[in-house]
């Protein structure tokens, strides 16, 4: 019988959810001129907007500022279900953290309140495929909204809890 989660742990693997992660927390240190990045709790919705084609697509396709906003309004469903694939990627978010800690991608700054900060300064893969590259953009239009708007506002605006 054919395991009909392959396809979904091969392409979900952590490595390249490390990978996702770091392209969001990059964007979001950028986009507060180096000052600051994302907090920690947020990372957990990066992977269930960008592993969702629907949402990734959507986010990939709109530009700053507001890119967040603009996806939603183009794509209300995009909401639907968040909270649920959050919660099912939390393990995965959480293997991905672990692997983007361990090769130095990411570092957690905790003075304040525990941040997310690159570890490293441009990307660690360049990749050749545009299903891949669409995940990377939509991570970025995450880290973009992240660093815009108030973790609250993300929040009512998803339709989420932490």
């Amino acid at each position: 019988m054919k395991d009909i989660l392959f396809e979904q742990q091969i392409v979900q693997n952590p490595g390249l959810g490390a990978e996702t992660l770091w392209y969001a927390v990059n964007e979001a240190y950028e986009e507060k001129n180096r000052t600051g990045g994302m907090p920690l709790f947020m990372a957990f919705i990066v992977l269930p907007l960008t592993f969702h084609r629907r949402s990734a697509n959507a986010l990939a396709s709109k530009v700053k500022p507001g890119a967040l906003y603009k996806a939603v309004a183009s794509d209300r469903e995009i909401r639907v279900g968040l909270q649920q694939r959050m919660e099912a990627l939390s393990e995965r978010t959480l293997q991905s953290l672990s692997v983007a800690f361990s090769t130095g991608l990411l570092l957690l700054d905790s003075e304040e309140s525990p941040q997310l900060i690159p570890g490293r300064k441009s990307p660690p893969v360049a990749h050749a495929t545009e299903e891949v590259k669409t995940i990377l953009a939509a991570a970025k239009r995450v880290g973009q909204a992240t660093a815009e708007l108030a973790s609250a506002q993300i929040a009512t605006h998803l339709n989420i809890r932490f």
